[in-house]
C-alpha cells in the first residue's frame, strides 16, 4: 500500500520547535534536532517566491519534522494534518522552513502558506525545467514522492510548451488522487489525443531509489524515514509505434492548440484519443467543403464526432466508421478541434475557410480529466 509522506527542515537562530501536540489519528510523525547543521547550499537547487531565503539567513539550528500515513487514511485527511501540525510546530518561531521534497523553502512567519487548506496536485509539486539548448528542455518534478509516487522526467522541444508541460505533470498527479494507487514502470496513460509510457529510469537493474533524488533530500532524509521512491522517464508513443519511442513535444503541442481552440471560444472540453472512432460520410481526406459535429458518444470507443465531406474523389465514398488516428493521418490540422465539446458544429468552405457554430456547446462545469489507464 502506497505511504503518504510530507517532511519540512525547520530552521531557527536557537529557538526549538514545539513538540506539546498530539499526533493525528493514522499519522506518524518525527521531530527531531539534526545532529549535523544541514543547510541547503548554492549548489543546491529550491523553488517558489522565497527561494533565495538562506541566502540572508544563516541558521543556528535545524529540525526535521516528518509525517506518514498509509494512503488508505486519504490524502485530503493527511494533508490537513500535515497542515495542523506543521503550523504547531512553527508557532511562534522566526526563521526558515523548508519543504523537503517539493524543495521549497519558506518564512516560518508564513507556515500557513506553506501547506495550503484546501488540498490541489498542483500544491504538492513543483516542475524543474533544464534548458538544453538545441536539445530543447527536460522536466523533472519535485514533491509527487508525497504520494508515494514516483518522480516524473520527460523531455521535450519549444520554449511555448512550458505551461503544458506543468500542466501534464498536474494530470498525473490529479491520476494518483484519484486513484490513490502509483503510476508504475510498464504502464501506459492516454493523454488527450496521444498515449504517454512510463519506464523506470534505472531500467531493469531496479534500485537504488533514493539515488534518483537530489543530493540535498538525501543529506537531510535519513533512509530510515524516506527510502526514496525513484524516478519514471515519460515518453510518448506515436500511433503503430512500438513502445515508447518519441519525446513529449508532439503530445504537448496538440495539447497546447486544442487549449488554445477552446479558449478563443471560451468553452471546456476534452479530447478523445486516436483510438477511439468517429462517424464519417463522403471523402473525407481535406479540410474544404468539409462538415464536422460532435455529439454525445454512444459507446466507450465512439468519440462523438461525425465527418461528412462533399469533396468528389476517386472510388465509392466513405460511409461508416473511421479511427480518428486515420483522419489526423489525412488532415491533421483537424486535431487541435478535437476537444471541443458535444453540440459544436464546424463548417470549412471550398477555400478552406472555418466557421463555428458553437450556440448549442455544452458548457461543461469543470474540463473531463483526459488522463485514463490504458493498460
Amino acid at each position: 500500500m502506497p505511504t503518504l509522506s510530507s517532511f519540512f527542515a525547520i530552521y531557527t537562530d536557537g529557538a526549538t520547535p514545539n513538540d506539546d501536540f498530539t499526533p493525528p489519528e493514522g499519522v506518524r510523525v518525527y521531530l527531531g534536532e539534526m545532529r549535523e547543521l544541514t543547510v541547503p547550499t548554492r549548489g543546491d537547487e529550491l523553488f517558489g517566491p522565497h527561494a533565495s531565503l538562506f541566502h540572508r539567513f544563516t541558521p543556528k539550528r535545524g529540525f526535521l519534522l516528518g509525517m506518514t500515513a498509509d494512503s488508505r487514511l486519504g490524502a485530503a485527511r493527511f494533508f490537513g494534518a500535515v497542515r495542523s501540525v506543521l503550523l504547531e510546530a512553527a508557532a511562534k518561531l522566526e526563521g526558515v522552513g523548508l519543504d523537503v521534497l517539493r524543495l521549497t523553502p519558506f518564512p516560518l512567519e508564513k507556515a500557513a502558506d506553506a501547506v495550503p487548506e484546501d488540498l490541489l496536485a498542483e500544491d504538492l509539486f513543483v516542475v524543474g525545467f533544464d534548458e538544453r539548448g538545441e536539445h530543447g528542455f527536460r522536466a523533472e518534478t519535485f514533491g509527487l514522492a508525497k504520494l508515494d509516487q514516483r518522480e516524473l522526467s520527460f523531455e521535450f522541444t519549444g520554449k511555448e510548451l512550458l505551461e503544458e508541460a506543468a500542466l501534464l505533470c498536474g494530470h498525473l498527479a490529479d491520476w494518483v488522487l484519484a486513484h490513490s494507487r502509483r503510476v508504475e514502470p510498464g504502464q501506459a496513460l492516454a493523454f488527450g489525443f496521444d498515449r504517454l509510457g512510463f519506464m523506470a529510469i534505472e531500467g531493469e537493474a531496479g534500485g537504488p531509489y533514493r539515488g534518483w533524488h537530489p543530493p540535498l533530500i538525501q543529506r537531510l532524509l535519513p533512509e530510515s524515514l524516506f527510502p526514496g521512491v525513484g524516478v519514471l522517464d515519460v515518453l510518448s508513443s506515436p500511433e503503430g509505434a512500438h513502445g515508447q519511442t518519441a519525446d513529449l513535444t508532439v503530445p504537448l503541442q496538440r495539447a497546447l492548440e486544442q487549449r488554445l481552440v477552446l479558449e478563443e471560444l471560451d468553452l471546456t472540453g476534452d479530447s478523445p484519443h486516436y483510438s477511439m472512432t468517429a462517424q464519417v460520410r463522403g471523402h473525407v481526406h481535406g479540410l474544404t467543403n468539409l462538415k464536422a459535429w460532435r455529439e454525445e458518444p454512444l459507446s466507450s470507443r465512439d468519440s462523438g464526432w461525425h465527418f461528412e465531406s462533399q469533396v468528389a474523389g476517386e472510388g465509392p465514398p466513405q460511409e461508416g466508421v473511421a479511427p480518428l488516428g486515420d483522419l489526423a493521418r489525412r488532415m491533421p490540422a483537424i486535431v487541435r478541434y478535437l476537444a471541443l465539446p458535444p453540440g459544436v458544429r464546424l463548417m470549412w468552405n471550398e477555400q478552406g475557410k472555418l466557421a463555428v457554430d458553437s450556440a448549442r456547446a455544452q458548457h461543461l462545469d469543470d474540463a473531463a480529466d483526459d488522463t485514463e489507464e490504458l493498460d
